[in-house]
């Protein structure tokens, strides 16, 4: 694989909003800035505390989804006789459900020889009913089952801590000759680590149910368990500095994930096209594709976006002209932007997935983006190849911008201001929750 064709992958899979590798990468760049300084500002305890819930989390929020619904697809779909690999929008619509299985060629992905069209009827067979159910159990059990694992985590990471505190406070104890120097020798642990510290216990109220709303989009997905592993972390807070610590990381964490990132695709986008006139919505994967290069060219372009079906067609016509003009520029932009899905047969032909769903909306959202950079193109009066070269730039610089500025935002500001506000309760940037224990375990001892 050439080197371009390595870079505009990475720019094509960073810049996607529905692939979870931006997510993945700014929450490595997060789970890795703030255990490096909990191990510098709180020791090995606090790292180790740190670590386990930072990486811990981080394997359950990248994996825990996809493994608990392979494990129902394995069990329940199988169970069923459903495919797990059909989309239920398609088989939620009337007429999208009968278009689908008409056109429908090829063999499934996820299998060695059953066909499309196979595993379309099956869905149907009792109007799609149980398909949709399976589904909408599918999504909820695994988000639950991963919320579960997450708690589970909480508590191993607390008792973990809560023991090797124990146990060096036990090492302290017997180095001593006598019961004041037991004493002195905690009381100064407990004044090294900040006497500020506040050890009451948080009480949050019980988790929310999980919505019921289904989510087609894995970044929407995510944001349930982002959402679910916030509450989780500030109801088992263990006191309430580390409350308003776990609000700051996880209010700064979501913001950057899900808001500073728009805000700075918007904000490129919007530069580049009302002042440098060059367009960047779409895909890096379009642009750098020759045949649309050529089309923006030699006015194919133009004149594949007159011959699309025009507002006021219905759903089956629109689809139908997808399956059916597969060299139209507007359709194979589509293909290259995961809009339209692909599928072989035993031989090797390419044919439309009609079990995966084709959002009409976004083919058209796709349609206005290339009609907009082809119209730029012709009022440029610039080579195709300067002009394209100009736009992939802008592209890749809006792409990379989004990630740096994040991780810087993550890697620096954040761990910043958890410590800072640290500080200002509790006089010190050491663990507050090692001192919390060891407190609770004085007052046991000598008030016996």
């Amino acid at each position: 694989m050439s080197i371009q064709a390595i870079s505009t992958k990475v720019v094509s899979t960073l810049g996607n909003k529905e692939s979870l590798i931006p997510l993945i990468v700014k929450d490595g760049v997060d789970s890795a800035s703030l255990t490096y300084k909990s191990y510098k500002e709180g020791g090995v305890i606090e790292g180790t505390d740190r670590a386990i819930d930072e990486f811990g989390t981080q394997a359950i929020w990248i994996g825990g989804i996809p493994f608990y619904k392979k494990l129902i697809d394995k069990t329940a779909y199988h169970a069923a006789k459903i495919n797990p690999e059909v989309d239920p929008r398609v088989i939620a619509n009337n007429e999208y459900a009968s278009w689908a299985k008409e056109n429908a060629k090829g063999i499934m992905s996820n299998t060695k020889n059953q066909s499309v069209k196979s595993a379309l009827t099956d869905c149907l067979i009792d109007g799609g009913n149980k398909a949709k159910a399976l589904f909408k159990g599918k999504v909820i059990a695994a988000t639950a089952l991963t919320l579960a694992t997450y708690f589970g985590l909480t508590k191993y990471k607390q008792y973990r801590t809560k023991k090797s505190v124990l146990n060096n406070m036990q090492q302290k104890v017997n180095s001593s000759d006598n019961l004041e120097n037991k004493k002195a020798s905690i009381f100064n642990d407990i004044e090294k680590i900040g006497s500020k510290t506040n050890n009451l216990s948080f009480k949050g109220s019980k988790l929310s149910p999980i919505s019921e709303a289904i989510m087609f989009n894995p970044v929407h997905n995510m944001k349930i368990i982002d959402a679910g592993i916030t509450t989780e972390r500030l109801v088992c807070s263990r006191n309430t500095t580390e409350l308003g610590e776990h609000a700051i990381k996880e209010g700064g964490f979501l913001f950057s994930l899900y808001g500073l990132g728009n805000i700075l695709e918007k904000g490129v986008n919007l530069l580049s096209d009302k002042v440098l006139n060059k367009p960047i919505d779409l895909d890096i994967d379009v642009l750098m594709d020759n045949n649309f290069s050529a089309a923006l060219e030699n006015g194919k372009l133009a004149a594949d976006i007159e011959n699309l079906p025009q507002k006021g067609k219905s759903l089956t016509e629109k689809l139908d002209f997808i399956v059916k003009n597969p060299d139209n520029a507007i359709v194979q932009a589509a293909k290259k932007s995961k809009i339209v899905s692909e599928i072989k047969d035993k031989s090797g032909a390419s044919y439309v997935d009609t079990s995966k769903y084709i959002d009409i909306n976004e083919f058209e959202k796709l349609t206005e983006n290339i009609k907009k950079i082809n119209d730029k193109y012709l009022a440029s009066n610039e080579p195709v190849r300067k002009y394209l070269n100009k736009v992939k730039a802008l592209k890749v610089s809006s792409v990379m911008t989004n990630i740096i500025l994040s991780c810087i935002f993550l890697s620096c500001i954040i761990p910043k201001a958890v410590y800072q506000y640290r500080k200002s309760k509790t006089g010190t940037t050491s663990f507050h929750v090692a001192n919390a224990i060891k407190n609770d375990e004085l007052k046991k001892e000598y008030s016996a």
